[in-house]
């Protein structure tokens, strides 16, 4: 096998670090060392005007408001193009909005400042799904203005519906504005020279990566075993589920130590103690994997639904690559359904905002089905073009698909048995403690009992 190419420096992801924080605030609080931010009701605040067929308010009467939007990440295609798009927003009701663009461990702290302790900077923001149970302390519930404006989930899918609650059931806390499935991406050219199909259970992908191992020079599959972030959890979670696993139980305990939870981590190192991916892989994480499906080094990987945009781009991936990517719905085990992780970031309004109501106009523009639309089908610029969309009318939208290279009913499809992680304020603890078991276990470690270790740590968290 052909050595890995170089991969370039990185800042990675600090999700977990964030939603610590947020916990540790939450204690503080209900300590009684300080107060909390105070609370206004949402509904109170919106302007009575009629609602236009777009979903904003008639009239304009927010007219001359500049609101403030917390983001990191500007740069992200889907990111810029709503900012770039802002100056319509601006036109038809008035509204400006200031995007910020904040380093992401700087974002973190940000964060905790403006919603959990109430800094009263920012109008708007986003955040990813985890930190939405910590979160929700500091951001307004929608369900009512929602209700008024006619606004509903009903476009959404499951985990998205499911991380917009915050965990809190029946309630909404953001809107999804970004998100994505996890998916097998693979390789067409190998898979035909070895005359493979895209597998549908467990089994029939190991002995593909076998075939692939003796067959071909590249890796059978880039993985990822590193602890950093958790991000050794994504291909396990969905191997977990998709052999009627769980993490927890109804009642919040460990539910993972089962027959069905060992069978499915002791398949999961088979990847790596097989030598099915390359022994440096048990300390990569998602770049890393990705990096090497990109360079042309791995027939296949496990990752987010988005790097289909990187995978088919003759200037980010090697001549090989660009134009063999193969998308496949997760494997499953004998009698159970294929399960994929889904991944979502919200749009919400801060509730120490002094312009909630121009805020709440802001995220019902930036989370509409058509203006996603138009951005989905905009290919004018590289900078700007994305194929990533949250409703399901646009991911079952010829147009949008024939524009995306068909990753949008790709998305759909997975994300119908799709799932989020869980909704608690304990899963950053609980990431963490998965994450140096599987770590552990990638490294040789016992699988049972490592699992049984885990469990009891997860058990004694208070």
């Amino acid at each position: 096998m052909r050595a890995l190419s170089r991969r370039p420096d990185h800042t990675t992801s600090r999700r977990s670090v964030l939603a610590l924080v947020f916990a540790t605030v939450v204690a503080v609080l209900a300590g009684g060392c300080t107060g909390a931010p105070e609370t206004r009701s949402l509904t109170d605040q919106v302007a009575d005007a009629p609602v236009g067929p777009d979903g904003l308010l008639d009239g304009k009467p927010y007219d001359g408001t500049t609101i403030r939007f917390l983001t990191c990440c500007a740069t992200v295609p889907q990111f810029a193009a709503l900012d770039q798009r802002t100056a319509e927003f601006t036109e038809r009701t008035g509204i400006r909005v200031e995007w910020s663009n904040i380093p992401y461990a700087a974002y973190l702290q940000k964060i905790v400042a403006e919603s959990a302790i109430g800094g009263g900077t920012y109008d708007a923001l986003i955040w990813p799904d985890a930190w939405g149970p910590s979160l929700k302390i500091g951001v307004q519930p929608l369900d009512e203005v929602m209700a008024a404006h006619g606004v509903t989930m009903d476009d959404f899918s499951g985990p998205f519906r499911e991380a917009a609650s915050a965990g809190v059931e029946n309630s909404t806390y953001g809107m999804p504005v970004r998100g994505f499935s996890y998916n097998l991406f693979y390789r067409k050219d190998i898979y035909a020279k070895l005359g493979l199909e895209p597998p549908t259970t467990w089994a029939e992908y190991y002995h593909q990566l076998e075939i692939i191992k003796n067959g071909t020079a590249e890796h059978p599959v880039a993985g990822q075993f590193g602890r950093r972030n958790g991000q050794n959890l994504n291909t396990w979670l969905s191997m977990l589920w998709s052999n009627g696993g769980e993490l927890l139980d109804e009642n919040g305990a460990p539910a993972f130590d089962t027959p069905a939870g060992i069978e499915a981590t002791e398949q999961y190192l088979q990847t790596i103690r097989a030598g099915y991916t390359p022994p440096e892989s048990s300390n990569w994480g998602e770049l890393e994997s990705t990096q090497a499906f990109l360079n042309g080094d791995a027939a296949t990987v496990f990752t987010w639904s988005w790097h289909l945009e990187d995978f088919v781009n003759p200037t980010k991936s090697a001549p090989e690559l660009a134009e063999n990517v193969g998308v496949a719905p997760m494997p499953a085990f004998p009698g159970h359904d294929e399960q994929s992780y889904a991944y979502t970031w919200l749009a919400g309004v801060l509730n120490t905002s002094h312009n909630q109501g121009a805020a709440w106009e802001y995220v019902k523009w930036m989370t509409n089905a058509d203006t996603e639309r138009m951005i989905a089908l905009d290919k004018s610029d590289p900078a700007t073009s994305t194929g990533i969309t949250m409703h399901d009318s646009n991911m079952l939208d010829p147009e949008v698909n024939a524009a995306n290279n068909d990753l949008p009913e790709l998305q759909y499809e997975a994300l119908q048995s799709g799932r989020a992680i869980p909704m608690s304020l304990d899963w950053p603890r609980i990431m963490d403690v998965l994450a140096v078991a599987i770590s552990n276990m990638a490294n040789g470690a016992d699988v049972r009992a490592q699992l049984t270790d885990a469990a009891h740590r997860i058990a004694e968290l208070d």
